[in-house]
């Protein structure tokens, strides 16, 4: 168990970033980061589209908002399948412990995760454009 402890000490974060990604399912993991990418994409063209007045922002802060949600629901989808995938895996076999079973519910906990994190992440960046956004007519 020390041992266990000391190399993960020594190995960087990102590594260990990498390999709860893999553990999280990669495919998933990596639909969700596009995901996360894009809506980071779409925050950067907010704010020029605001700098410049541009009423497209509306739409930007809408879209933004889809992909947040869209990555929860993704990460939740990619919860279930890994966990029928672990249940299916650990009822195959006799000797499974309560240890085996945190050990793979754990690990379909990680899609869920990163799915929240983006959708937070895109939620703080529409209240940014909102901020930042200046007051319409009537408003």
């Amino acid at each position: 168990m020390q041992i266990a402890l000391q190399e993960g000490a020594h190995r960087g974060i990102l590594e260990v970033l990498a390999a709860r990604f893999q553990e999280g399912g990669f495919f998933i993991m990596m639909f969700i980061l596009i995901v996360g990418i894009i809506g980071l994409f779409l925050l950067v063209r907010g704010i020029y589209l605001v700098s410049n007045r541009n009423p497209r922002i509306e739409k930007t802060i809408i879209i933004i908002n889809s992909l947040g949600l869209f990555a929860l629901v993704l990460g939740v989808f990619g919860q279930l399948i890994q966990l029928i995938n672990t249940l299916d895996y650990l009822s195959s076999f006799e000797g499974t412990t309560p240890r085996h079973f945190a050990d793979g519910l754990k690990t379909t906990m990680l899609p869920t995760l990163f799915g929240a994190f983006i959708f937070l992440f895109t939620r703080f960046s529409t209240i940014i454009l909102q901020w930042i956004k200046p007051l319409g007519k009537g408003e």
